[in-house]
């Protein structure tokens, strides 16, 4: 007896030292749903519960038919892992989490995102379709379709100009910038809807003109028409968004008086250049709002006070990816990016920014840009705050 009651031990100490952090996630998870389930047994609420029936694929015939009890264990279950995973995991690591939530790549942020709210709008139609008779081909109209619209909307929320810019021009601007700076993800995107409606449309057209329902064609002409829908239109992104080399770094400075950096920033080239509504991408991937609502002439410099973590110096960091692959999450060199949509990769022929401390940025105050034009008369000030 003391010989197996040791080997429980033994076996309980691994269970433990293997699950680790996600045991007392299980347990609340468990203790909730028994309680919830033997609460709607005592109070007999099952009756209000319906059940849930999994339709084959490709089939009329159900794949698994849920009963109420299950149904009410399974909800309650993952209602309790939710609870334990937010007081056990989140809760003392907020700020960790929020931290490492910040350096993933916006991309990534996105697409969790809008998965995210792709499942809730399925989980919410299956709900209401226990009340109201919701065709399963609505449910997967929506799934498909929600997801690359939230995925943009989150997009387009931290590339918004915001502030008192009207929001019809604040959604334009967040799409321009959008396209040249995640040009492979609004691609995806954009590829995703076209191949939606072209699958349903090549499902409604073989019901109609073949008598023929055709799930099958329907989904592999999606699928083609996805990859070549994104295809083209990530080639047309990246033909419009080639990066210009008009503006250029001409000096970096701390007054004695501020922490922030001062970088000047002339324009080189011929044409006026339309800095209003602009905002200036550092080389670790972060955006921040230029503040510098002016246009800028041929051989006019203007001021950027870089506010604390405004990265300066070249940025080889890159994330690794299965197969070998890496993402790159630096650049050479800062990027502009104006309300067209143009991308100005800022030069610094000639000019040593290793030694200037602008690698650790240790400035202290999320300063607001100035502008000469090209005088220092016409100051424009704006928050520089990171957006990405």
């Amino acid at each position: 007896m003391i010989r197996l009651f040791s080997k429980v031990q033994t076996i309980i100490g691994r269970v433990r030292k293997r699950l680790g952090p996600i045991l007392p996630v299980l347990l609340t998870a468990v203790i909730v749903a028994l309680l919830v389930w033997g609460a709607s047994h005592i109070f007999n609420l099952l009756h209000t519960v319906p059940q849930v029936i999994i339709p084959g694929l490709f089939s009329d015939s159900p794949l698994w038919k849920i009963k109420p009890q299950y149904v009410v264990f399974i909800a309650a279950f993952i209602l309790g892992a939710l609870i334990g995973t937010w007081y056990f995991v989140y809760r003392p690591n907020r700020e960790t989490v929020i931290e490492y939530w910040q350096q993933i790549p916006t991309w990534i942020r996105a697409t969790t995102l809008g998965f995210g709210g792709a499942i809730l709008v399925t989980i919410v139609l299956l709900s209401l379709g226990t009340h109201w008779k919701i065709p399963d081909l609505v449910v997967l109209a929506a799934f498909l379709v929600s997801w690359p619209l939230t995925t943009g909307i989150v997009i387009l929320s931290n590339r918004c100009i915001g502030g008192d810019c009207p929001r019809t021009t604040s959604i334009r601007i967040g799409y321009m910038h959008a396209r040249g700076l995640e040009s492979r993800t609004m691609a995806i995107i954009v590829g995703a809807l076209i191949a939606v409606v072209g699958g349903f449309v090549t499902w409604a057209v073989s019901i109609r003109v073949a008598d023929w329902d055709s799930v099958l064609l329907a989904t592999v002409v999606a699928v083609l028409l996805w990859m070549l829908a994104t295809v083209i239109v990530y080639n047309r992104y990246e033909a419009q968004t080639a990066e210009r080399t008009g503006l250029a770094i001409t000096d970096v400075n701390r007054p004695e008086t501020r922490t922030t950096w001062e970088l000047a920033i002339k324009n080189e080239s011929n044409s006026t250049i339309d800095l209003s509504l602009a905002r200036i991408r550092d080389t670790k991937f972060d955006l921040y709002r230029f503040g510098v609502d002016t246009d800028l002439g041929p051989g006019a410099v203007c001021t950027f006070n870089a506010p604390e973590d405004f990265r300066l110096a070249p940025n080889d960091d890159s994330w690794e990816l299965p197969l070998g692959y890496t993402l790159k999450q630096g650049s050479q060199t800062p990027v502009i990016l104006t309300r067209g949509g143009e991308m100005y990769a800022l030069q610094r022929d000639g000019l040593d920014t290793e030694g200037d401390g602008s690698s650790e940025t240790d400035a202290s105050d999320s300063s607001v840009g100035e502008s000469q034009h090209p005088s220092p008369s016409g100051q424009s000030p704006e928050d520089p705050s990171p957006q990405d």
